[in-house]
């Protein structure tokens, strides 16, 4: 069976903020970079996420989904187990969203997604056959979770590294140890933390869409496996 004859493969973003990765992935569907795909929907985190006026500007439905809007934490609360628990509740809340979705997604990118994910969210989606990927600003193994691009910039202060890079890669609970699917070194040119961070912003586009054009290929691939058994 051709790709042409395949239903689209149907993606879910997660984004937080600006959603320029988001762009990239509009853009790379709209051109076919990305095979015969469809962006059924974005999910943000932040009320004020520029990434849904992309979603409004290119026509994919968007919901804004909040730990504390939603009511899952109170405003302020500090007591650790309390957060935890917290978190797990909303994150199998939307894993149930995801599920009940109309349109129920084959792959789900998080492109700027700022929240970590807990097991109530990955296991319920691994059983559905959901596969999860994530962008991440450092190269495997190195500068783990929030502000990668900070620590790399003072490493290259202070004389302890000379590179870092970018990484697409499965996400699973231990936070971006997931299995890389993609991933680029980046030289540091000696410029300041701002010009860096733009420049790894730059190459993210691009990566970003090679690796889920990557991933989308092995899905519609696994599909006409199951077609001809």
């Amino acid at each position: 069976m051709a790709d042409q004859q395949q239903s689209p493969c149907r993606i879910l973003v997660m984004a937080s903020g600006n959603g320029s990765n988001f762009q990239s992935l509009i853009n790379a569907v709209g051109t076919g970079r990305i095979p015969n795909s469809k962006i059924i929907r974005l999910v943000v985190n932040r009320a004020k996420a520029y990434a849904t006026t992309r979603a409004n500007e290119a026509g994919i439905p968007w919901e804004y989904f909040n730990l504390i809007s939603n009511g899952f934490l109170p405003k302020g609360e500090k007591d650790e187990k309390k957060v935890a628990a917290a978190r797990e509740k909303y994150d199998a809340a939307l894993a149930q969203k995801v599920l009940n979705e109309t349109e129920r997604p084959e792959l789900i990118v998080l492109a700027g997604w700022m929240h970590v994910f807990s097991a109530p969210f990955l296991e319920p989606l691994e059983k559905a056959g959901i596969k999860v990927i994530n962008l991440h600003p450092a190269l495997p193994g190195a500068y783990d979770g929030a502000g990668a691009i900070e620590r790399a910039f003072s490493d290259f202060k202070a004389g302890k590294a000379t590179r870092t890079g970018i990484m697409i890669h499965y996400v699973v609970v231990k936070v971006d140890r997931g299995d890389p699917i993609m991933v680029q070194e980046i030289e540091w040119q000696g410029e300041e933390l701002a010009e860096l961070e733009t420049r790894i912003h730059s190459y993210e586009h691009e990566l970003i869409a090679k690796a889920t054009a990557k991933v989308v290929g092995e899905i519609l691939e696994q599909r006409k496996k199951q077609d001809l058994a």
